[in-house]
């Protein structure tokens, strides 16, 4: 109870971290919270059927275990309250990546008239600490969930939302600040600190 009560914690606070960035991004840059028109081609259908197993995943984990009763791992609970502490830090990256963008946030691909080219904050280390953090998360629900099932389909999703975005957020990144971003992108890297590298 303890595992889904601290996942819960988690979920619920890092939609509450991404949907205020995305109002005040909203409110500095006029438009609406709805990102879709802003995703990339071909990608709403791979978040959609891979979020359906997911959040199906989900529910039964939450409130009918016994329907997922074949993808459970046995996991030692130490190991999953280690999962549960590896949420803080993952939680403080995602909260800070987003408190360092601001009102640059888009749920979807694309920049705003006014953008900035944001190299503060995780992101003076990595181009993509929000992708990281996601992937983190997911990667922790393994264990704490002791469900492959649930733990895959969210990796699943937030790989390929991060497969498919990347190039495209780069490359209009390249395309409006230039050298600018090429100095950027030369000092960080994509997911590890150059000095990882």
């Amino acid at each position: 109870m303890w595992f889904k009560i601290a996942f819960i914690a988690c979920f619920v606070y890092a939609v509450w971290v991404a949907v205020t960035t995305a109002k005040r991004a909203t409110q500095h840059h006029g438009g609406t919270l709805n990102q879709l028109a802003h995703e990339v081609r071909g990608l709403i259908a791979v978040r959609a059927a891979l979020g359906l197993v997911f959040y199906a995943a989900l529910i039964a984990w939450l409130v009918w275990p016994r329907a997922l009763a074949w993808s459970y791992l046995d996991v030692p609970v130490a190991v999953r309250w280690l999962a549960v502490a590896l949420l803080v830090p993952t939680l403080i990256l995602f909260t800070m990546s987003f408190r360092a963008l601001g009102t640059n946030y888009r749920g979807g691909v694309g920049l705003y008239e006014r953008h900035e080219l944001v190299t503060t904050g995780p992101y003076r280390h990595v181009r993509h600490p929000i992708y990281i953090a996601f992937i983190a998360i997911m990667l922790l629900l393994v264990p704490l969930s002791t469900n492959w099932v649930l733990g895959l389909s969210g990796l699943l999703l937030v790989v390929s939302i991060a497969v498919a975005r990347i190039p495209v957020e780069e490359r209009e990144l390249r395309e409006r600040f230039g050298t600018r971003w090429n100095d950027y992108k030369d000092q960080t890297g994509r997911f590890l600190p150059r000095t990882f590298r």
